[in-house]
């Protein structure tokens, strides 16, 4: 019997198309056509316009004139050039956490005494509650089930800071065969919302924590001393009132180019509406890579030479320690490892408001 995902075929040109139970939307790789799968889910697709090949080229000819590496991005260097849609969606949030919590609030209180003084640190108690306003927040979540590059999470936050014009189907000016490289839309607008608000719900989590203490320590300050820190014993966040919206998908164009240098290869990943440079990697210098191997030999050895002695001096105890002095030896040993091998390091972050990933 054939599954739900066999058997579709391309509109256009009736070529087999590779779906999967989530797909939304495809384009064919054979005549580049865009395939709607699921009216339902998705009203429209927005496109930004992508530059042409050439004024991708010219654009990193331009870099090369300045920088570190001059004589790296020219046309006789290219060795490969390749851009790909990658289908987003923009969501607003914005909600309040009701909040309630008890702070241990750490008080240093000194006196003098026989011309001597005395200090020592006191714990108080607070109880705060209170309405925590995190204020609106865009998210941009890109709309294919698994994408953890981070390239593609770059460009969307490059896209959620400069808002370049992203125009309908019927508005946009396309090449021929231009979806063919778009990867598939798999999530609907309802998913991306619901993983919008857990991010922004989680960012206003660590925010809250922040304020609560500050307020319990502002309260806690009356009764004298000063405060040296606080730390939340019991919490309860509600997040009220919580509201979002969402964009329809929108088509963002990645431009991807490799370049042969004396030393290895640079791999450029540049913004396709305006080519700008969202990350670089470049190769790893012998030289350093040598470094990374050796300093890890060397660390991997002192290491090892102190876990033989850990059981002599350190008693009962002595072998949990050697045991975990040999993981760190192993860690040490696998990290500098691969730093010595990988023969590309990231050199470049540009034009992005939040480095995925990190908060």
């Amino acid at each position: 019997m054939e599954s739900p995902t066999e058997g579709y075929r391309c509109r256009v040109c009736s070529a087999p198309l590779p779906i999967t139970a989530d797909t939304i939307a495809i384009g064919c790789q054979y005549c580049g056509a865009l395939n709607i799968i699921k009216h339902d889910l998705i009203k429209s697709l927005y496109l930004v316009q992508p530059m042409s090949e050439e004024s991708v080229l010219s654009k990193l000819e331009e870099r090369a004139q300045r920088g570190s590496s001059p004589g790296v991005f020219t046309r006789s260097n290219l060795a490969w050039l390749d851009k790909v849609l990658i289908p987003l969606y923009i969501v607003d949030v914005d909600a309040l956490l009701n909040y309630d919590a008890v702070v241990r609030v750490y008080i240093r209180k000194c006196r003098r005494r026989e011309k001597r003084e005395e200090c020592w640190t006191e714990t108080k108690t607070v109880r705060v509650s209170g309405v925590y306003k995190p204020g609106p927040r865009s998210y941009p979540v890109i709309a294919r089930r698994g994408v953890s590059v981070y390239s593609a999470k770059a460009l969307a936050y490059a896209y959620l800071t400069r808002r370049p014009i992203a125009k309908p189907l019927s508005g946009s000016d396309q090449e021929s065969g231009i979806w063919r490289n778009l990867l598939a839309v798999e999530l609907d607008g309802k998913t991306a919302i619901t993983l919008a608000i857990d991010e922004y719900l989680d960012d206003a989590r660590d925010k809250a924590k922040s304020w609560i203490k500050r307020e319990a320590e502002i309260k806690a300050s009356t009764w004298g001393g000063s405060v040296v820190g606080s730390s939340i014993a019991w919490l309860r966040l509600i997040p009220v009132d919580v509201k979002s919206s969402v964009t329809d998908p929108i088509a963002v164009p990645l431009y991807y180019a490799i370049y042969r240098s004396n030393v290895g290869f640079y791999r450029v990943y540049l913004a396709g509406w305006d080519g700008e440079v969202i990350l670089m990697e470049k190769p790893a210098g012998r030289l350093e890579r040598g470094l990374w191997l050796v300093g890890g030999i060397i660390a991997s050895g002192v290491i090892g030479a102190i876990a033989s002695t850990l059981p002599i001096y350190c008693g009962s105890n002595g072998f949990i320690y050697s045991l975990l002095a040999i993981a760190i030896g192993a860690y040490t040993s696998y990290y500098t490892t691969r730093k010595a091998i990988t023969p590309f390091k990231t050199v470049v972050k540009t034009h992005i408001s939040k480095i995925p990933g990190e908060s």
